[in-house]
């Protein structure tokens, strides 16, 4: 089969150069950009197949996270360490110890 593949394609490059060679430069030019118009939707293709993948992995790993975050909060000592949690962020806010945080235009946190 692969043999069969080999074949066709090199049948294939010669056609491409047959039809070259009767072309204008200005025409040769043309087709070059449309090979490349086609060779980047593959490789196009290509990406968006892996962004997807990395975006599905992400979205996965985000709800893994949420899971074990409502599995603790579920916990009866949950309540105890988020009301300690909240007192101490609240005595660092009184006692000047925090920083005004802002949204940057990329999205990021950023000390305001």
């Amino acid at each position: 089969m692969k043999m069969q593949t080999a074949f066709q394609s090199s049948v294939y490059e010669q056609t491409v150069i047959n039809i070259i060679r009767k072309l204008p430069p200005e025409r040769i030019i043309q087709l070059i950009d449309f090979a490349r118009f086609l060779e980047f939707q593959i490789v196009q293709k290509s990406n968006d197949d892996w962004l997807d993948k990395e975006k599905t992995e992400k979205e996965e790993g985000i709800r893994a996270s949420e899971e074990k975050w409502d599995e603790l909060f579920v916990k009866p000592e949950a309540k105890h360490v988020m009301r300690k949690m909240a007192h101490e962020a609240l005595e660092d806010y009184r006692a000047g110890r925090t920083t005004d945080i802002a949204i940057t235009k990329d999205g990021r946190l950023a000390p305001a």
